[in-house]
């Protein structure tokens, strides 16, 4: 939920409260008890959209912290042969760049993660032949680690899936804050100033409950 959606969620909260603390001043006033329900039920409603946006969220969140454990594994087996072959070859600045470990690449910033990963992933292709001839390096090592560091790529910048998700979402609490605001606007303000010279205060009550307070 957006900010501004959030700060107007208080608001409906408040108005909702204030109401229901307030009852025996409008419970003859039929007209305000059926628009306060319909009020109270798109309110649950924004509730459960809002949770089913979080819920997109935190899955997405531990799909990646998975995806990432299983891309450091990968990485660390494949950079170990690089390794080797480098030290056989004499090539000691290769050797450095593929001495991290799973657990370094784990600890690592996604960003950073996913540039070492891309530097194994490179020199594994620059040197594939000798690799695959003599250290027992599978070509399919290569492919399968390219295939993974391109799908956590997609993850990072949010897959279809979510994107999907999360568009439905947030376009069911846009509808949602717009049928509350015309209840709002349009029926119970309207409705409340009934109260304006019978019952100031609660009335004035009610306009204080009704400001939206940016956060």
């Amino acid at each position: 939920m957006k900010q501004v959606q959030m700060n107007r969620k208080h608001m409906v909260d408040a108005t909702l409260v204030f109401l229901d603390n307030n009852v025996s001043k409008w419970q003859s006033i039929a007209k305000i008890g059926e628009v306060k329900n319909q009020l109270d039920a798109i309110n649950l409603a924004i509730d459960n959209a809002a949770e089913e946006q979080e819920q997109s969220q935190v899955t997405i969140g531990k799909v990646k912290q998975k995806l990432k454990h299983t891309i450091c594994e990968k990485a660390d087996i494949l950079n170990d042969v690089i390794e080797v072959f480098a030290l056989m070859t004499d090539k000691p600045t290769l050797a450095d760049k593929m001495a991290d470990s799973a657990s370094d690449l784990l600890k690592m910033k996604n960003e950073d993660m996913l540039r070492r990963v891309k530097q194994i992933i490179t020199a594994a292709n620059e040197n594939q032949e000798l690799l695959t001839a003599d250290y027992g390096l599978n070509a399919e090592q290569i492919t399968d680690l390219q295939a993974d560091y391109d799908h956590f790529l997609e993850l990072n910048g949010q897959p279809r899936e979510y994107q999907i998700k999360s568009s439905v979402a947030t376009k069911s609490l846009e509808d949602l804050f717009a049928e509350t605001n015309n209840l709002l606007v349009n029926q119970l303000d309207n409705l409340m100033k009934i109260f304006k010279r019978r019952d100031a205060s609660f009335y004035n009550g009610y306009l204080k409950a009704r400001m939206v307070v940016d956060y």
